[in-house]
């Protein structure tokens, strides 16, 4: 089992549904009659519809189920665990990076979004820290990669990420990386999608939150309130990672359940919606 802090701990969820609880709940306060509506908003509110990725795992986790989940591991796994962030600075990061404290113990904080660290995006620019990205470990064996997130470089403790976690981001790291050379157009930023097949599953699916014109209840890493297009546009690299394998701390699904093409079409179609 996972080990996780009480979800009554952990930050409001973010997106639509549970702020629609909240305001919910708030209403009981007011309108006579809605007292039970009350408790159970706010039992909602406790959990959010989060709670199916954060606060346990299926009894029978598929694979895609895993790499999902490493995918957000790699993310910022304290929030995937519901565990405090560390405070310190991780004794690996360069001390001429940028960062200090809990981002620097991030995997993508070194290795990035695109997985090529300094020979990708990250090559440069803030996130820049020298480091080799995690590229070359693709279809490694994952028990390989467990043990290089144990040892002595990286430092990651069995009370930091549990051995099941650890797994999982093992297999992330194995089988979930994609080539981003591939996917987006590195002088445009433009993901190379089909825009008519994804307005039909941004449509259908993700205007449920995020609207028809992608404005809706946004508030990305840093409390970031630009659109989804602004989003999209500006990082697809990081764009393409969590739409595929969610947003941690937030109630947005994983899109690896379907494929990667699919993905590729719902963000070259949000990168066309309005940025303002």
């Amino acid at each position: 089992m996972i080990a996780r802090r009480n979800p009554a701990d952990r930050p409001a969820p973010r997106g639509l549904f549970p702020r629609l609880f909240l305001f919910a709940g708030l209403l009981g306060l007011i309108l006579p009659g809605t007292a039970s509506a009350q408790s159970e908003d706010a039992e909602y509110d406790d959990m959010g519809f989060y709670q199916s990725y954060s606060t346990s795992t299926p009894t029978d986790p598929s694979e895609v189920w895993l790499l999902a989940y490493g995918g957000r591991l790699y993310d910022t796994w304290w929030a995937s665990l519901l565990v405090d962030p560390p405070e310190s600075t991780h004794p690996s990061y360069p001390e001429k990076g940028r960062y200090r404290g809990a981002d620097t113990w991030r995997c993508v904080e070194c290795h990035g979004w695109d997985y090529k660290g300094k020979d990708g995006v990250y090559g440069g620019g803030r996130h820049a820290t020298g480091i080799k990205g995690i590229a070359a470990m693709a279809g490694a064996d994952p028990k390989k990669i467990a043990r290089i997130i144990r040892d002595k470089t990286h430092g990651y403790t069995p009370e930091m990420i549990t051995d099941d976690a650890a797994s999982a981001l093992a297999l992330f790291v194995s089988k979930g990386q994609v080539d981003s050379k591939a996917i987006i157009d590195p002088l445009t930023r433009v993901v190379r999608g089909d825009r008519k097949r994804g307005r039909m599953v941004f449509q259908n699916l993700c205007a449920i939150c995020h609207g028809f014109t992608g404005q809706a209840w946004i508030t990305g890493e840093d409390d970031d309130l630009r659109t989804l297009a602004g989003i999209a546009s500006d990082n697809p690299w990081r764009a393409v990672h969590k739409v595929l394998n969610g947003q941690t701390y937030a109630d947005m699904p994983a899109m690896r359940a379907f494929d990667l093409q699919t993905a590729l079409d719902v963000l070259s179609y949000a990168q066309t919606l309005p940025r303002d």
